[in-house]
């Protein structure tokens, strides 16, 4: 017995698919449902709400299974700085991030050498940056970063996340 990660109800131990909702229970969950925000998920043991990326049940004390597309942003960085030095040519970086018009726009002009240029730059800029640069210009893929790294200017007192 175990329960399903989307809608919490029973469902077979071995179970693919949520009898109830019809979510597939190896894959990512995208949004909330029912009493479940887009950050949660049931535990597979007991049922109770988790954190999505809980690893253990704080109640059962139960270890998660892993769901496909949960790699940790460090994983997502490193990899996608790999992939900019060795494949920017061809904006593999760029489909990896899941920014498929970059991707493309890398890959029609791949034999300028101007996308293998920028490649080693970003793929270099992304290692060498830590996890909230990276996630603030880097992780969405657009081209050398956005242009505002979220950091505070000098005359704001704020964190710098006001418009840009």
């Amino acid at each position: 017995m175990a329960h399903c990660l989307n809608c919490g109800e029973v469902i077979a131990a071995d179970a693919e698919v949520c009898p109830e909702c019809g979510v597939n229970q190896s894959t990512q969950l995208q949004a909330g449902f029912g009493d479940r925000d887009e950050n949660q998920r049931y535990c597979v043991n007991c049922g109770e709400l988790i954190h999505l990326q809980a690893e253990i049940c704080p109640e059962c004390g139960y270890s998660q299974p892993r769901l496909r597309g949960q790699g940790t942003r460090e994983t997502d960085q490193i990899a996608a700085g790999l992939l900019a030095i060795l494949l920017g040519s061809f904006g593999v970086h760029k489909f990896y991030q899941g920014n498929t018009r970059n991707g493309v726009l890398y890959l029609c002009f791949f034999w300028t050498t101007v996308p293998g240029l920028l490649g080693v730059v970003e793929g270099i800029l992304m290692l060498v940056a830590d996890d909230r640069e990276y996630r603030e210009r880097w992780a969405d893929g657009s081209i050398l970063g956005r242009s505002g790294s979220g950091r505070a200017n000098a005359g704001d007192p704020g964190n710098g996340s006001g418009p840009r």
